[in-house]
């Protein structure tokens, strides 16, 4: 028995081939397949240029994907592999679903999600799950990338109207390609910044630690963050030595981490792979 792992997400799609006996006979990775960011025309053309790279058709199919949060992206995704694949048994889920598996698998825990955006995620010991945050860069999201981007502009506009922090609202205003930081809300409202080039402005934040205003920032989305793993924590009923992962860009960043304390393990093994770990629990639960 074949099993395909997928792992759709808004820049890429990655694929994992697996033996019976876990031998890995394929991997590799296509164009982004969130039907949401990209559209249906591209998930769609994503999938099937990874299905067309297969050496052999997969019996069972794990697939999770960004857009797959609501009854029409799980009817989308199902619809897509089922054409594409019409004799393998298909499960769908979202992205966040098997990054868990791959990061903590079956077990009970809280994986923390930190880059653009921010999410926990909990498995209670009966094997449903609790979610916290996750709602979008304008209502949720906080202390990840573009939350501390949006800071960090807020901050350099500040010190812009004071006359304080210079090197701070220049660095700022350089890595966004901006003349003056002032230039920002007109960069945004045109469509010249975005979610991912604010997000980007993390990176720049950490390099001005411990100094202000970065200190505050980063702290503030420490707190935003470990608020997160607590709620999911508390609300799953584990204890606070319970397992914990993390994956994301800013969530992976050592200072984050150090500034969260807490005690986080690197992810076991990436989402295709989780995904693959759901896959076979499901045949075994059949």
């Amino acid at each position: 028995m074949t099993f395909l792992g997928i792992d759709g997400g808004g820049s890429k799609t990655a694929f994992l081939l697996e033996s019976d006996d876990g031998k890995p006979l394929a991997r590799f990775e296509t164009g982004p397949s969130n039907w949401l960011s990209s559209g249906p025309d591209t998930a769609r053309e994503s999938l099937a240029q990874g299905v067309a790279q297969l050496p052999v058709a997969p019996d069972m199919v794990c697939g999770g994907f960004a857009g797959a949060g609501r009854p029409e992206g799980i009817e989308f995704y199902r619809d897509c592999l089922s054409k594409l694949l019409p004799h393998a048994r298909l499960v769908v889920e979202t992205d966040v679903f098997i990054t868990y598996m791959g990061a903590i698998g079956l077990r009970p825990g809280v994986l923390l999600i930190a880059g653009t955006g921010s999410i926990a995620l909990g498995r209670r010991s009966d094997g449903s799950m609790v979610r916290a945050g996750g709602w979008g860069p304008v209502f949720s999201d906080e202390g990840a990338g573009f939350w501390i981007g949006r800071e960090a502009i807020r901050h350099a506009l500040r010190a812009n109207d004071a006359a304080e922090a210079p090197e701070f609202a220049t660095a700022i205003a350089h890595h966004l390609q901006l003349r003056h930081i002032t230039d920002a809300p007109a960069a945004w409202k045109s469509g010249a910044l975005d979610v991912r080039s604010v997000a980007s402005l993390a990176a720049v934040v950490s390099t001005h630690f411990p100094g202000e205003p970065a200190k505050q920032i980063l702290e503030e989305a420490a707190g935003h963050l470990r608020e997160l793993v607590e709620v999911v924590r508390k609300r799953s009923g584990l204890p606070e030595s319970c397992a914990k992962s993390i994956s994301g860009s800013v969530g992976t960043q050592p200072l984050m981490q150090q500034l969260m304390g807490l005690d986080f393990a690197p992810p076991a093994n990436p989402p295709a792979q989780g995904a693959i770990l759901w896959a076979r629990d499901r045949i075994q639960s059949s």
